[in-house]
């Protein structure tokens, strides 16, 4: 039997623009979580280094990530928040949504 560690992330730790622009290009396995969220593979160093501009909440995240042994990040809009990542407001993003 094999299993999968994942960590889970707060959305706020990843910038409206990251995730308007940088998530549908993701270079390694990302898949929509219904409108709330990602799954994200935690890639190894030598994919981010080929994925080449990498944003640097992404970065943080997988470092988090391979510290605590996880395969996978779940971004997801209710998850939890870590002191040690970057927060972004998502309230202006959503305004600019419904405008």
């Amino acid at each position: 039997m094999e299993l999968a560690r994942m960590l889970v992330l707060s959305t706020a730790h990843m910038s409206p623009r990251t995730a308007r622009e940088w998530i549908p290009c993701c270079p390694w396995a990302c898949f929509e979580k219904g409108d709330y969220g990602w799954f994200m593979y935690v890639c190894d160093d030598v994919g981010i280094t080929e994925a080449g501009d990498v944003p640097a909440e992404i970065r943080s995240a997988i470092h988090v990530a391979k510290r605590e042994k996880c395969d996978w990040i779940m971004w997801d809009c209710d998850g939890p928040l870590v002191d040690e990542l970057p927060e972004y407001d998502w309230s202006a993003a959503a305004q600019l949504v419904r405008a």
